[in-house]
Formats: C-alpha cells, structure tokens, sequence
C-alpha cells in the first residue's frame, strides 16, 4: 500500500470517528412534555371552536411537534409541516411560547420555506389552516 492510500485511510478513519461522535452527543428532540399538550389541545385566539392540534393535523402534512427552552428562557413549542401555502408548497415552522404561570401560550414566530413572516402573513396562513379544517369538516358531514 502506498503513503498515498495510508494518509486516506486515515483521513477516512479520522472523518468517520468525527461522524459517529457527532451522531451519539447530538441532542435529542423532546416530542412528548406538558407544554406541547398545553398548546395542542389550547386555542389561537379568533378560533375558540377547534383545537391547535386538531386545525394543524388537518391543514399540515406531517406535523411535527418538539419542545425547547430558548437562551432566553422562554418555553418553546415549535410546530412543522408541509403545507400548500398561496399556490406554492412548503415547509412551515411556528414557534409558540408558553408562560410558565399561566400556561397561556401565544404564536409568536412563522416562517415558510425559510421565509420569516410578519404579522400579516402570520395571520394568512393561519387562516387559511382554520379555513382548511373548516372546509374538510363540512366534507365529512
């Protein structure tokens, strides 16, 4: 064998150790804790006739639910999936924070296919997700 093929197994060796800690220290999501109920089975405000859960599983490919505690110390529950959103198909992410006292929780971050959304196109999609429920429950009546 010469040096050649000895320093690429060795670099492959090297990048494979690298590669392995990496997959065993990386950090679990949290799927299951209160605060990802709390916020599926509350309210958004303006539509107190269905659950968060319940709107987005409708509205939402694969919905993906995970619970952090932000550097800042606020409690976040983050919601995934693919959704068709004004013609185009994507990804959507929305952050809800949760007060620790109340167990009140608020949207207080989106973003569509990497995107970060204002207010106003916050309230679009979320409209449309409602709009979305609605229209699938008077498919099945």
């Amino acid at each position: 064998m010469s040096l050649g093929n000895h320093i690429r197994v060795l670099l492959c060796v090297v990048f494979m150790g690298v590669l392995v800690g990496y997959v065993f220290n990386a950090k679990k999501d949290i799927t299951e804790h209160e605060y990802i109920d709390t916020v599926k089975e509350g309210y958004l405000e303006n539509f107190s006739d269905v659950t968060v859960r319940n709107a987005f599983n409708y509205a939402f490919f694969e919905p993906y639910w995970r619970y952090y505690q932000a550097k800042t110390g606020e409690h976040v529950v983050e919601l995934s999936g693919d959704i068709t959103f004004q013609g185009v198909e994507g990804h959507a992410i929305l952050q809800f924070v949760v007060n620790e006292q109340s167990q009140q929780f608020s949207l207080q971050a989106m973003k569509f296919n990497d995107i970060v959304f204002n207010q106003q196109q916050k309230q679009k999609l979320v409209g449309l997700v409602y709009q979305t429920w609605e229209m699938k429950q008077i498919a099945y009546e």
